[in-house]
């Protein structure tokens, strides 16, 4: 089993206000040497959400380390290389959730240390 570390970000909530407006969430957790296969769990999603993007900030987790990101069981983006101090923003096929859901990183690649934030954006559609 793999080992799991939770985010600070796991204790906020996700916005859910007026339908329609695209919102965005912050997450970041502080990795020291996080195993291969270790998954990060970001930010619970709530019910009723069109997720339609991610945004990956990282202050560089060491050479050769990746993520994968998931969204329960979907995967949203593959080997997302996080070596290096950077920003991307990630377009992906919309998910919308029928139940809530929690957003992982999991690591890639080798050990990882420094800061990692995933930040969904979304439209709440509500249920």
């Amino acid at each position: 089993m793999p080992n799991v570390i939770k985010a600070p970000s796991m204790h906020d909530r996700m916005y859910v206000g007026a339908h329609g407006n695209v919102s965005q969430a912050f997450t970041g957790v502080a990795l020291n040497a996080a195993a291969i296969d270790t998954l990060v769990e970001m930010i619970q999603v709530e019910i009723g959400i069109s997720l339609i993007g991610l945004r990956v900030n990282t202050d560089g987790l060491g050479s050769g380390v990746a993520v994968d990101i998931k969204l329960g069981d979907t995967l949203l983006a593959a080997d997302i290389d996080v070596s290096q101090a950077g920003s991307q923003a990630l377009f992906i096929d919309t998910v919308y959730t029928m139940g809530k859901d929690v957003l992982t990183a999991t690591v890639k690649g080798a050990s990882a240390t420094g800061r990692l934030e995933v930040n969904p954006e979304y439209v709440v559609k509500g249920y």
